[in-house]
Protein backbone atom coordinates (compact mmCIF):
# COMPACT_ATOMS: atom_id res chain seq x y z
CA UNK A 1 0.00 0.00 0.00
CA UNK A 2 1.80 3.30 -0.96
CA UNK A 3 0.79 6.75 0.69
CA UNK A 4 0.57 10.30 -1.50
CA UNK A 5 3.49 12.72 -1.19
CA UNK A 6 1.96 15.36 1.30
CA UNK A 7 1.16 18.21 -0.83
CA UNK A 8 -0.25 15.71 -3.82
CA UNK A 9 -3.67 15.28 -4.22
CA UNK A 10 -5.61 12.71 -6.84
CA UNK A 11 -9.37 14.76 -7.72
CA UNK A 12 -12.18 14.04 -10.60
CA UNK A 13 -11.44 17.20 -12.58
CA UNK A 14 -14.03 18.43 -15.40
CA UNK A 15 -12.75 15.66 -18.04
CA UNK A 16 -11.00 12.64 -15.85
CA UNK A 17 -9.15 12.43 -12.90
CA UNK A 18 -6.53 14.94 -12.30
CA UNK A 19 -3.24 14.93 -9.89
CA UNK A 20 -1.94 17.99 -7.79
CA UNK A 21 1.73 16.85 -7.20
CA UNK A 22 3.63 18.42 -4.27
CA UNK A 23 5.05 20.95 -6.05
CA UNK A 24 1.56 22.40 -7.34
CA UNK A 25 1.43 21.30 -10.86
CA UNK A 26 -1.13 19.83 -12.61
CA UNK A 27 -1.41 16.71 -14.47
CA UNK A 28 -4.54 15.07 -15.78
CA UNK A 29 -4.04 11.23 -15.75
CA UNK A 30 -4.47 9.33 -18.68
CA UNK A 31 -5.94 5.63 -16.93
CA UNK A 32 -9.46 4.18 -17.67
CA UNK A 33 -11.80 4.74 -14.49
CA UNK A 34 -11.21 1.02 -13.52
CA UNK A 35 -7.08 1.46 -12.69
CA UNK A 36 -8.05 4.82 -11.36
CA UNK A 37 -10.38 3.77 -8.89
CA UNK A 38 -7.94 0.84 -8.09
CA UNK A 39 -5.55 3.63 -7.58
CA UNK A 40 -7.57 5.11 -5.09
CA UNK A 41 -9.15 2.20 -3.29
CA UNK A 42 -5.10 1.28 -2.23
CA UNK A 43 -4.39 5.06 -1.24
CA UNK A 44 -7.28 4.64 0.85
CA UNK A 45 -6.06 1.50 2.70
CA UNK A 46 -8.68 -0.27 1.35
CA UNK A 47 -8.87 -4.39 1.45
CA UNK A 48 -8.19 -4.89 -2.11
CA UNK A 49 -5.39 -5.75 -4.42
CA UNK A 50 -2.11 -3.58 -4.56
CA UNK A 51 -3.31 -1.42 -8.06
CA UNK A 52 -0.14 -1.97 -10.36
CA UNK A 53 -0.59 1.36 -11.72
CA UNK A 54 0.00 2.59 -8.06
CA UNK A 55 4.26 1.29 -9.13
CA UNK A 56 4.11 4.41 -12.23
CA UNK A 57 2.83 7.05 -9.11
CA UNK A 58 5.58 5.86 -6.79
CA UNK A 59 8.61 6.26 -10.03
CA UNK A 60 7.57 9.59 -10.78
CA UNK A 61 7.93 10.33 -6.98
CA UNK A 62 4.20 10.79 -6.06
CA UNK A 63 4.47 8.58 -3.20
CA UNK A 64 6.02 9.16 0.34
CA UNK A 65 5.37 10.37 3.90
CA UNK A 66 5.90 13.20 5.49
CA UNK A 67 9.54 13.96 6.99
CA UNK A 68 10.55 13.97 10.69
CA UNK A 69 13.48 15.40 12.96
CA UNK A 70 16.20 12.64 12.00
CA UNK A 71 17.06 11.43 16.20
CA UNK A 72 20.34 11.95 15.59
CA UNK A 73 20.30 15.42 14.91
CA UNK A 74 17.35 17.01 17.65
CA UNK A 75 19.20 18.18 20.15
CA UNK A 76 19.27 22.13 19.13
CA UNK A 77 20.92 24.37 21.72
CA UNK A 78 19.14 27.89 21.91
CA UNK A 79 21.30 30.57 22.81
CA UNK A 80 18.66 33.84 24.22
CA UNK A 81 18.14 35.38 27.12
CA UNK A 82 14.92 34.90 26.29
CA UNK A 83 14.23 31.36 24.26
CA UNK A 84 10.92 29.87 25.22
CA UNK A 85 9.36 31.13 21.98
CA UNK A 86 12.18 29.60 19.94
CA UNK A 87 12.28 26.39 22.00
CA UNK A 88 8.82 25.97 21.81
CA UNK A 89 8.52 26.27 17.80
CA UNK A 90 11.60 23.76 17.75
CA UNK A 91 9.92 20.98 20.05
CA UNK A 92 6.61 21.39 18.14
CA UNK A 93 9.14 20.83 14.98
CA UNK A 94 10.54 17.85 16.58
CA UNK A 95 13.61 18.78 17.81
CA UNK A 96 14.67 18.37 21.69
CA UNK A 97 16.08 21.95 22.62
CA UNK A 98 18.39 23.08 25.01
CA UNK A 99 17.78 26.89 26.51
CA UNK A 100 21.17 28.53 27.78
CA UNK A 101 21.80 31.80 28.56
CA UNK A 102 23.26 34.37 25.51
CA UNK A 103 26.36 34.91 27.31
CA UNK A 104 27.39 31.41 27.23
CA UNK A 105 30.46 30.66 25.70
CA UNK A 106 31.50 27.70 23.44
CA UNK A 107 32.69 25.48 25.53
CA UNK A 108 29.16 25.49 27.45
CA UNK A 109 27.54 25.18 24.17
CA UNK A 110 29.48 22.09 22.95
CA UNK A 111 29.19 20.10 26.72
CA UNK A 112 25.55 19.85 25.12
CA UNK A 113 26.57 17.71 22.54
CA UNK A 114 24.16 19.54 20.21
CA UNK A 115 23.63 18.83 16.37
CA UNK A 116 22.99 22.57 15.53
CA UNK A 117 22.86 26.03 17.56
CA UNK A 118 20.07 28.49 17.32
CA UNK A 119 20.99 31.99 18.94
CA UNK A 120 18.40 35.12 19.09
CA UNK A 121 19.66 38.48 19.87
CA UNK A 122 16.56 41.36 19.91
CA UNK A 123 18.85 43.97 18.15
CA UNK A 124 21.78 43.64 15.85
CA UNK A 125 23.94 41.08 15.88
CA UNK A 126 26.76 40.74 18.40
CA UNK A 127 29.89 40.55 17.14
CA UNK A 128 30.75 37.38 19.67
CA UNK A 129 28.77 35.60 17.52
CA UNK A 130 31.88 35.56 15.75
CA UNK A 131 33.57 32.65 18.42
CA UNK A 132 30.90 30.27 17.10
CA UNK A 133 31.64 30.28 13.71
CA UNK A 134 34.27 27.49 15.04
CA UNK A 135 30.62 25.51 15.58
CA UNK A 136 31.47 24.15 12.05
CA UNK A 137 34.84 22.34 12.32
CA UNK A 138 32.69 20.41 15.03
CA UNK A 139 30.25 19.53 12.83
CA UNK A 140 27.21 21.66 14.55
CA UNK A 141 24.78 23.60 12.59
CA UNK A 142 25.18 27.36 13.21
CA UNK A 143 22.00 29.59 13.16
CA UNK A 144 21.40 33.12 14.21
CA UNK A 145 18.70 34.82 14.27
CA UNK A 146 19.28 39.19 14.59
CA UNK A 147 16.75 42.24 14.05
CA UNK A 148 17.74 45.52 12.55
CA UNK A 149 15.22 48.05 13.73
CA UNK A 150 11.79 46.31 12.35
CA UNK A 151 13.29 44.02 10.28
CA UNK A 152 14.53 40.30 11.24
CA UNK A 153 17.32 38.53 9.79
CA UNK A 154 17.43 34.92 9.84
CA UNK A 155 21.35 34.01 8.64
CA UNK A 156 22.17 30.69 6.52
CA UNK A 157 22.80 27.60 8.51
CA UNK A 158 25.30 26.72 5.86
CA UNK A 159 27.33 29.97 6.06
CA UNK A 160 29.42 31.20 8.69
CA UNK A 161 28.40 34.39 10.85
CA UNK A 162 31.60 36.78 9.76
CA UNK A 163 30.74 35.76 5.81
CA UNK A 164 27.78 37.18 6.02
CA UNK A 165 28.31 40.21 8.00
CA UNK A 166 31.36 40.85 4.90
CA UNK A 167 29.05 39.75 2.33
CA UNK A 168 26.30 42.32 3.91
CA UNK A 169 29.31 45.05 4.28
CA UNK A 170 30.00 45.14 0.50
CA UNK A 171 26.84 45.30 -0.29
CA UNK A 172 26.65 48.25 1.32
CA UNK A 173 29.27 49.94 -0.49
CA UNK A 174 30.51 53.46 0.73
CA UNK A 175 27.77 53.51 3.35
CA UNK A 176 29.69 50.12 4.86
CA UNK A 177 30.55 52.57 7.65
CA UNK A 178 27.02 53.52 8.78
CA UNK A 179 26.45 49.97 8.93
CA UNK A 180 29.46 49.31 11.05
CA UNK A 181 28.43 51.93 13.24
CA UNK A 182 25.23 51.12 13.73
CA UNK A 183 26.04 47.33 14.40
CA UNK A 184 28.14 48.75 17.31
CA UNK A 185 25.52 50.17 19.43
CA UNK A 186 27.18 53.17 20.93
CA UNK A 187 24.63 56.29 21.28
CA UNK A 188 22.10 54.46 19.88
CA UNK A 189 18.12 55.89 20.40
CA UNK A 190 15.56 53.68 18.91
CA UNK A 191 11.57 53.90 19.02
CA UNK A 192 9.04 51.56 20.29
CA UNK A 193 10.85 48.92 17.53
CA UNK A 194 10.75 45.59 19.53
CA UNK A 195 8.96 42.28 18.41
CA UNK A 196 5.18 41.98 19.82
CA UNK A 197 4.48 38.29 21.02
CA UNK A 198 2.41 37.44 18.09
CA UNK A 199 5.91 38.69 15.56
CA UNK A 200 8.28 36.83 17.79
CA UNK A 201 6.20 33.43 16.96
CA UNK A 202 6.45 34.52 13.39
CA UNK A 203 10.04 34.78 13.70
CA UNK A 204 10.72 31.59 15.53
CA UNK A 205 8.42 29.24 13.36
CA UNK A 206 10.45 30.57 10.42
CA UNK A 207 13.45 29.80 12.47
CA UNK A 208 12.61 26.44 13.56
CA UNK A 209 11.57 25.71 9.61
CA UNK A 210 15.05 26.50 8.36
CA UNK A 211 16.81 24.45 10.97
CA UNK A 212 13.93 21.28 10.26
CA UNK A 213 14.96 21.61 6.15
CA UNK A 214 18.85 21.64 7.74
CA UNK A 215 17.98 18.62 9.64
CA UNK A 216 16.52 16.83 7.33
CA UNK A 217 18.73 17.87 3.75
CA UNK A 218 15.58 17.99 2.16
CA UNK A 219 15.90 19.74 -1.36
CA UNK A 220 14.65 22.95 -1.78
CA UNK A 221 13.00 22.67 -5.83
CA UNK A 222 11.74 25.86 -7.23
CA UNK A 223 8.06 25.98 -9.49
CA UNK A 224 5.73 27.89 -10.51
CA UNK A 225 4.08 28.84 -6.88
CA UNK A 226 7.73 29.42 -5.44
CA UNK A 227 10.29 30.26 -8.46
CA UNK A 228 12.95 31.82 -6.81
CA UNK A 229 13.22 29.50 -3.62
CA UNK A 230 16.45 29.21 -2.39
CA UNK A 231 17.93 26.17 0.26
CA UNK A 232 17.91 27.76 3.42
CA UNK A 233 21.48 26.66 4.14
CA UNK A 234 22.14 29.17 1.83
CA UNK A 235 20.02 32.19 1.90
CA UNK A 236 19.62 35.52 4.06
CA UNK A 237 16.00 35.71 4.83
CA UNK A 238 14.74 39.37 5.84
CA UNK A 239 10.76 39.46 7.09
CA UNK A 240 9.38 42.91 7.38
CA UNK A 241 7.77 43.05 11.13
CA UNK A 242 5.61 45.99 10.12
CA UNK A 243 4.39 44.68 6.17
CA UNK A 244 4.93 40.57 6.66
CA UNK A 245 6.85 41.20 3.83
CA UNK A 246 9.86 38.25 3.48
CA UNK A 247 12.46 38.67 0.91
CA UNK A 248 15.24 36.04 0.56
CA UNK A 249 19.03 36.82 -0.29
CA UNK A 250 21.50 34.34 -1.75
CA UNK A 251 24.72 34.31 0.41
CA UNK A 252 27.81 32.44 -1.06
CA UNK A 253 30.70 31.91 1.78
CA UNK A 254 33.74 34.39 1.08
CA UNK A 255 36.63 32.93 -0.49
CA UNK A 256 39.59 31.71 1.33
CA UNK A 257 41.94 34.69 -0.40
CA UNK A 258 45.85 33.67 -0.99
CA UNK A 259 48.16 35.93 1.34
Amino acid sequence: MGTLKPGTALFAGPSGTVLRDAAGELFAIALPDEAVDAVRAALAGADAPTAPELAAFDHAGHLGRRQTWPVERRTVVVLADDGVDFADALRRAGAHPVVLPATADLAAVLAEHPAAVCAWHDGPAPERWLEFDALAGHGVGWQRVSREGRHVLLEPVGVPHRDVRARRLAAAGSGHRHLLAYWSGERVVVGDEAPDPAELLLVAALAAKDLARWATGVPVVANSLTPRAIPAHRRLRVVDLDTGAIADHPVLPVPISAP
